[in-house]
């Protein structure tokens, strides 16, 4: 690793086994709008409106990316976070391990992981997001991939086990970085199994925070997840997530009479 040179702000690569990871981070856009899907094989074109923004994502021909797709996005955002917290350059190129990957995100090292991963980078690179972006005097309407491109590395004897992964940010990703866009979650997060309470969790860290508690209707919360199931699916599959109440730092409870959803941050109970 080279230490920060004020004439080099960027390396060509950046290899991320070399950092071990003491927080994680998550980009705060996508935890906001739901750019990710939360099954597997979702090929439609899906429009999301909150407000004046107008989110449209694109599948690829396998889907669009899911959740766990974006276990990737948080691994190479907090391999990078901490090497800027120690000095060090970065780049927008992450060279990596398979092995290294699973083991930090609480995957299993089986071969059907690393066949899947193959799948998992195909979607980050297809799956297309185009929004509208507000400015004081115009607005503008742009397209980005979740990736730029990616590549495996086998060595000679085409054993993929001991490979490397090399992926390419998006520049607004990496850029998020410098702009401080990014928020700390729990390491927990990739314990979470079901996906549709992966993307609960998040937007409980997204808009309660270190707040002690936040208040959301149903029907809003339908809406930021980006969940195509039947709105009285969804209302059952929050009454079942607040029973179990086993969230990384935050409880939630479902009001059934307003038909409204209660984060609490657990911190703020300990502090009591």
């Amino acid at each position: 690793m080279k230490k920060i040179d004020k004439k080099i702000n960027e390396i060509e690569f950046f290899i991320a086994d070399e950092l071990e990871i003491h927080s994680f981070r998550n980009e705060i856009a996508s935890m906001e709008h739901p750019f990710f899907a939360l099954k597997g094989g979702d090929k439609n074109i899906r429009k999301y409106i909150n407000g004046n923004i107008n989110i449209t994502i694109k599948p690829t021909v396998d889907g669009i990316a899911t959740i766990f797709d974006k276990d990737i996005w948080i691994y190479a955002i907090s391999k990078l976070q901490e090497a800027m917290n120690y000095g060090l350059i970065i780049s927008r190129t992450v060279y990596f391990t398979p092995y290294n990957f699973f083991l930090t995100t609480s995957r299993n090292t089986s071969g059907r992981s690393y066949s899947e991963l193959r799948k998992t980078l195909s979607r980050l690179k297809g799956t297309i997001i185009e929004t509208n972006i507000f400015y004081k005097d115009k607005q503008e309407i742009v397209g980005f991939g979740l990736i730029d491109s990616w590549r495996i590395i086998k060595n000679t004897e085409g054993n993929f086990k001991y490979g490397m992964i090399e992926i390419t940010l998006p520049y607004w990703l990496y850029q998020s970085l410098y702009k401080r866009k990014i928020l700390k979650i729990s390491s927990d997060y990739f314990k979470i199994r079901k996906a549709i309470d992966r993307r609960i969790y998040e937007i409980a860290r997204k808009h309660c925070g270190n707040q002690k508690e936040f208040i959301i209707s149903i029907e809003k919360l339908y809406l930021k997840t980006g969940s195509t199931s039947l709105l009285k699916m969804f209302r059952h599959n929050i009454k079942q997530l607040a029973k179990k109440n086993n969230l990384p730092e935050y409880n939630i409870y479902f009001n059934l009479i307003k038909d409204q959803v209660l984060f609490q941050n657990k911190k703020s109970l300990s502090l009591n």
